[in-house]
Parts: structure tokens; sequence; C-alpha cells
């Protein structure tokens, strides 16, 4: 989806929908422009219904849905701790969030893509697995020019040929193709790792030093692990942008990301 309006909502801790039972409550959005992707609206939920009392699931996804309504909004993602809160089963960001990130990322030389995880076979599972590789295609077609190497990390490389194919034939950059992250691939300071798996610990011995490790599933656990044992990797994801975004202000952060690489470094909400 590019060029609508996404809502982006995040959790408000200590903070009470309701003040008192008459009160309707609210969720005050602040609406984003972020160019020819769309809208972006970051909606903050309070973190408790009434007083101190906890929301109750279907109550608080019900008030989401409200609010793609009114905002005419065409899709959404949710903070994973609301997500949990809510009763929602987590999921990968929206396309047009994962491109915005990928933007801010620094200039990509040396490119690992560690896949999904796709051991079965049934009909549910290829389609995932297709549309992985529709998604792959999408985000990286903007950077294929300047990438001089890519590592694609799976135990089915089979599915990634056409695209392997394609990279090589029309830019010449050529692919190595490994099941595990076993020793550092890429050099320190010019690798952006992008992380489709998910529930999986980060290989942190086989990252080159100063790498940017893009997280397309925004893992808390991964992101404490990278950031508590390799201060020198720069960890991005959806959440810690948008998060950042809400904090800090738009401007702020794209300004930061051009000065990095100047410098070279609709829908219901459903369980």
């Amino acid at each position: 989806m590019e060029g609508g309006k996404i809502l982006y909502f995040y959790l408000k801790e200590g903070e009470k929908w309701k003040k008192h039972r008459w009160n309707p409550g609210k969720m005050p959005v602040k609406d984003i422009g972020i160019g020819e992707e769309g809208m972006l609206g970051c909606c903050g939920v309070p973190e408790f219904y009434w007083k101190n009392s906890a929301w109750k699931e279907d109550r608080l996804r019900d008030a989401m849905g409200r609010m793609m309504k009114e905002q005419g909004a065409e899709e959404f993602y949710l903070q994973p701790r609301l997500a949990r809160l809510a009763g929602v089963d987590e999921k990968m960001p929206p396309e047009m969030l994962l491109k915005k990130v990928l933007s801010q990322s620094p200039c990509m030389e040396y490119l690992v893509y560690i896949g999904g995880s796709w051991e079965k076979r049934g009909a549910w599972e290829e389609e995932e697995f297709r549309e992985e590789r529709r998604l792959l295609f999408y985000l990286l077609s903007p950077y294929l020019a300047r990438i001089n190497h890519f590592t694609l990390v799976t135990g089915r490389p089979e599915g990634y040929e056409e695209f392997t194919d394609y990279i090589y034939d029309e830019y010449g950059i050529p692919t190595a193709v490994v099941a595990k992250m076993d020793r550092p691939y890429g050099k320190d300071g010019r690798t952006v790792i992008l992380d489709r798996g998910r529930g999986r610990e980060p290989a942190l011995q086989a990252i080159p030093y100063r790498a940017s490790y893009v997280d397309f599933w925004c893992e808390d656990g991964k992101r404490e692990r990278i950031e508590k044992e390799r201060e020198d990797i720069r960890y991005i994801s959806v959440v810690k942008f948008l998060d950042t975004l809400v904090k800090n202000g738009y401007n702020t952060i794209v300004n930061s990301r051009r000065q990095e690489c100047r410098e070279g470094i609709g829908p219901h909400i459903r369980e």
C-alpha cells in the first residue's frame, strides 16, 4: 500500500483512557507526511481503560478499530507491547514502513539477507515464501545499483534463484549462499544485514564491525541482546524508528540520517 494512510498504535504507559465513567475517551493522532509513500498517523493508546483498570482485549480492539474508521486509514501497525495487551498476533510491519525504515539506513555496499524459515512445504508456506521473495525485490530495487555483494542465508536457496540470477545479470552483483551465519560476511562499516527470520538468536560473532542490522520483526529480545553485547552494531527496526519519531519528531530523524550518509556512516483490528 502506497499513497494511503497507515496508523501506528503505540502504548502510552501510565495514562488512562477515561478520567470518569461518563468520559468517552480519546486517542490523539499526530499525522506525519512521509513523502510519496503516503501519510502516517501516530496514535497513542492509554495503558489503562479507567483509573487503574486494565483494558479488556475486545474493548481495546474495538477502540482501535473505530480509530481506523475515523481516520480513513487503510492499514495499521501495532507496537508489539500493545499487540500483546490487545491479544492480537504480532505481524510484520506493512511494506510502506519497511521501505521507509530501509531508506533511513546508511548506504549499503555489502548486503546480507537472512530469509524466513520455510522447512514445511504446505500450500500456506509456499504462498508465504513467494510473498517473501516479492517483498525482497520490492524493498531492494532502489538500492541494487550500489550493492557490491549479496549474501543469502537460507536453507532453501532454490527459491531465490530467479532473484539472484536477476541481480547478477542486470547489475553484476555476485551472490554467496550459506545455510547459516558461521563467520563474518561483508566488510566492517560497509555492511547492512536484513533479518527476515523470527524467533532466532542473532549470530553476533558473524556480524561485521559497525554493521547495520535491520530487524523486520522488531523483536525486543533481539534488540536488547545486540545493544548489550555489540554496541558497535546499529540496530534498526520499524518500532525503533517510529518510537523515536514520536518522541523527537520526523525532521530530526531524517536530517540525522542524511548527515550520516554524507559522513559515510479500512481494515479492522482482529485477533
